[in-house]
């Protein structure tokens, strides 16, 4: 599969407090996928952004896009001229201007290349609409169609899933998902939300002081995590002895179970229950479809060998 971005050895520290927020990265992102670097607020996710758009310098390393070199140490070619389109946090609408003005926004795009993005982004019969009048999915793809309508080989998305409500944000990220996909469009997806990350993200970077800890497929880095830093990051996680840990849906309430654990309370979910519990010196999280009855507060419980976690 071709290589939409290479980023080499990219090197970049703050003077103010020596933050550094790339610590000699080297990240592949491939054509058509969606790649989600997930890191806490401070981790260098967002600086990483803008040093790939071209709107920061970083002190050393290379960055490539479409095979052509963009920055290096000889090298800076202009955000303008990257091939690289970003969606901000809030979309950044205008709002005195319609959906067809909000999308030409400082594009040179004819008027059939507009009608083409308005019909691939389905967005054709609000052309004189404004942002007031356009649902959240609407305004989020008026802001998609102003990226794109430049025709970029990678498109950057820094966390518009952010601060917004729970029910508007499973429909916005539903449609995200499946515009990008219907698009084939490279992305780069920034976010702090594992969940958001899961849902989205061919692949998983992620991304803690300046450093890639680890880049993988959704499923792969969360029953694989390479420490407990990324364990911890992707959910929660139990450890049970020596270098043993396992996920609390991969612990196994038995009556015949190897393992026993002092029973402290359950939390009802709606479709499960939470169960915490003593085991030797610390307490772990065991996820059940059924509340759980004890005598003597004992429960037993095994392992789902399969889905061990070896730290």
């Amino acid at each position: 599969m071709k290589k939409i971005v290479e980023i080499k050895n990219l090197k970049k520290t703050f003077c103010k407090g020596d933050i550094c927020v790339a610590n000699g990265i080297n990240l592949d992102i491939y054509e058509g996928e969606i790649l989600t670097i997930l890191g806490k607020s401070g981790s260098g996710k967002t600086s990483f952004l803008r040093m790939l758009a071209g709107l920061e310098n970083p002190d050393s390393g290379e960055v490539l896009i479409d095979e052509n070199l963009v920055f290096s140490n000889s090298i800076n070619v202009e955000p303008k001229n990257r091939k690289v389109a970003i969606v901000f946090q809030n979309y950044a609408l205008i709002p005195h201007f319609n959906v067809s003005s909000n999308i030409l926004f400082g594009s040179n795009a004819s008027k059939e290349e507009l009608e083409d993005i308005l019909l691939k982004t389905k967005l054709k019969g609000h052309e004189t609409k404004y942002p007031h009048e356009l649902s959240g999915g609407q305004q989020q793809r008026v802001a998609l169609a102003r990226a794109l309508i430049n025709k970029p080989k990678i498109l950057l998305l820094d966390e518009p899933l952010s601060n917004i409500d729970t029910e508007l944000r499973n429909i916005l990220r539903a449609e995200l998902k499946k515009t990008l996909k219907e698009l084939k469009i490279t992305s780069l997806f920034i976010t702090h939300d594992k969940e958001d990350a899961f849902y989205l993200s061919d692949r998983i970077a992620i991304m803690d002081g300046g450093n890639i800890l680890q880049v993988g497929f959704s499923k792969e880095i969360y029953q694989n995590p390479k420490d407990i830093y990324c364990a911890n990051f992707l959910g929660k996680i139990n450890h049970i002895e020596n270098n043993i840990y396992a996920r609390p849906e991969d612990i196994i309430i038995s009556s015949n179970g190897k393992y026993e654990a002092e029973f402290l309370e359950s939390i009802f979910y709606g479709n499960f229950y939470e169960v915490i519990a003593k085991y030797e010196d610390k307490n772990i999280i065991i996820y059940s479809k059924d509340d759980i009855f004890t005598q003597d507060n004992i429960i037993k419980f095994d392992l789902n060998i399969n889905n061990v976690i070896y730290l």
